[in-house]
């Protein structure tokens, strides 16, 4: 069952129940004795990826200069939120997931379909076919995590094995930690916009 999202002024909010599947493995385990985090490591959160940026699209976001993030794969429709991974750039970066942002569920934009009103970093080259990218995402919030997740974090605590390729879905332990339940959201999150 997808969560139930609802909009108010503070924002799109979900429900008790979150969108979690589980993934089968291709590999064998070599333990047979699991810890916590393989008990979740095959549940995802099917409404939240995880994907990698770069500081400076990152800060253009956050500003406000730039409200579409563009990608060249599509994301499943039910996807609302990216969970943003600033990777290290040159030290600019965090490597460390800092932000949420907010996306509208089924608005996949194609090269020619974005508003040019409001004007966005990116949006004109995009709609005249000039990136690599062929998916448009409306950026409608953002949240900053309090406690950021560290690429040493998310090698320890949520079992992956590097900085993030592509994308991903969220494991439900991350979400849970981070995101989590709407009466606890505030101690997590702080909304940027």
């Amino acid at each position: 069952m997808a969560p139930s999202l609802s909009v108010s002024k503070k924002g799109i909010t979900g429900g008790s129940t979150p969108n979690i599947s589980r993934v089968s493995k291709s590999k064998p385990s070599k333990s047979k004795s699991k810890s916590s985090n393989d008990d979740d490591e095959d549940h995802r959160i099917k409404t939240d990826v995880l994907i990698a940026i770069k500081p400076t699209h990152l800060a253009n976001i956050v500003s406000r200069k730039k409200n579409y993030e563009y990608r060249k794969y599509r994301l499943k429709d039910e996807v609302v939120r990216l969970w943003l991974y600033e990777t290290k750039e040159g030290g600019k970066g965090r490597a460390s997931i800092t932000h949420i942002a907010v996306i509208p569920e089924g608005v996949r934009h194609t090269p020619g379909t974005v508003p040019t009103e409001p004007p966005g970093i990116g949006n004109d080259e995009f709609n005249a076919g000039l990136k690599q990218s062929k998916f448009g995402y409306p950026v409608l919030e953002v949240y900053e995590l309090v406690k950021p997740v560290t690429l040493a974090e998310m090698k320890s605590n949520w079992g992956m094995r590097g900085a993030p390729m592509g994308w991903q879905y969220v494991r439900a332990g991350l979400w849970g930690d981070r995101w989590g339940e709407d009466d606890e959201r505030a101690e997590r999150v702080t909304r940027v916009f």
